[in-house]
């Protein structure tokens, strides 16, 4: 079996990556097309860090502190070690990533829904999903949902402490990273009494990652948030979700969508994606799934309490939110939920093929 799924795992991240590559080649290539908004702060952080950056006067190197230090730093050493071009090194770490996150996926599924998991549905899920274009780009959304994997498994497995580790990693990775580290306090208080106070280990590791980089921040900046203060650069401001996804809803501006273009994004859109996620973490809840249920609400409240933009990626591609599509495949007959990959698949191409293009700004 577990063959099987490597296997399985080897191929679809392959065949991914061919079909990526064949689409791509009207753009530019692979490498080229898949570099597109963010990448490049991750690019230029990888190759010179959080230095003073020219193309952005006067805000110098502030806005590079809003992209978090991890998956940098890993890009850095695969071009070291690979001696490939940073954006090519880019997908393939990313690839690396999502196939390591589809193996840790399994894996955490087969533990928690004892008879119920379908882990080769999951594999191609995580492959297929319309959005998960992010798994392969240049950006953090693959060895996120990796790490986070890792620390529920770490919980779920009695294995605090890796699993603290990779919580750690993940909060070293982007800001939500810290959600996981009141599960780590929360599995320390209940484990207290039974394993004395190294059972607080785990709780006072999992935050570490996000500790160096605010105290590298502090000593670079003087500021320990700049990472949130240079939102403002992007005209992003602090009021809550509530106020930005009812704006989203009431804008009622879907036509927007077939424009495809950066000067008019479908707020309705980016609302919709936020509070179907938020759906799905409810869905957990009822289901007694509490750690998962936090951490899709909190991935997408924290980001939605100072704008919509890039909702449906974070939404589509949160490995909990994965997991909840799982659970509904998985009540499915095989042929049903053969079907619904398949439309999965066919969706998945609209935004991969706008992302390609450079016009994604209405779907991202």
């Amino acid at each position: 079996m577990r063959a099987a799924l490597a296997g399985l795992i080897a191929g679809a991240v392959l065949l991914r990556l061919a079909v990526y590559a064949a689409l791509a080649a009207p753009y530019g290539g692979l490498a080229e097309a898949m570099c597109q908004f963010d990448c490049g702060w991750y690019e230029r952080i990888a190759l010179a860090g959080y230095g003073a950056d020219a193309e952005w006067p006067p805000h110098g190197s502030l806005p590079h502190w809003a992209f978090f230090p991890l998956y940098p730093l890993l890009l850095r050493g695969a071009v070291a070690l690979t001696g490939l071009a940073p954006r090519l090194a880019g997908i393939l770490l990313s690839s690396l990533c999502l196939a390591g996150f589809m193996a840790a996926g399994a894996a955490y599924l087969r533990q928690t829904r004892t008879g119920q998991a379908h882990p080769a549905r999951f594999i191609v899920l995580a492959a297929v999903m319309p959005f998960g274009l992010f798994f392969t780009a240049l950006y953090t959304e693959a060895l996120f949902a990796l790490l986070t994997t890792l620390a529920l498994l770490g919980l779920t497995q009695a294995r605090p402490v890796a699993g603290a580790v990779a919580a750690a990693l993940a909060s070293a990775t982007r800001p939500t990273g810290i959600l996981l580290a009141p599960l780590f306090a929360w599995h320390g208080v209940r484990a207290l009494r039974r394993e004395g106070i190294r059972a607080l280990l785990p709780a006072a590791i999992a935050p570490l990652g996000l500790a160096a980089y605010m105290a590298a921040q502090w000593i670079a900046v003087g500021d320990p948030l700049a990472f949130n203060h240079v939102q403002a650069f992007w005209d992003r401001a602090w009021r809550g979700p509530p106020a930005y996804l009812w704006e989203g809803l009431a804008a009622w501006d879907w036509a927007q969508l077939g424009g495809l273009t950066m000067a008019h994004p479908s707020r309705s859109f980016f609302a919709a994606s936020g509070l179907l996620g938020l759906a799905a973490a409810l869905w957990l809840a009822l289901r007694q799934r509490w750690a998962e249920a936090w951490l899709l609400a909190g991935s997408l409240l924290l980001p939605a309490a100072t704008g919509l933009d890039s909702l449906p990626r974070y939404v589509a591609c949160n490995p909990v939110f994965l997991f909840a599509v799982h659970d509904v495949l998985a009540r499915l007959d095989r042929r049903a939920a053969t079907v619904t990959l398949a439309v999965l698949a066919v969706l998945g191409l609209v935004p991969l093929l706008a992302w390609l293009g450079g016009n994604g700004g209405a779907v991202f």
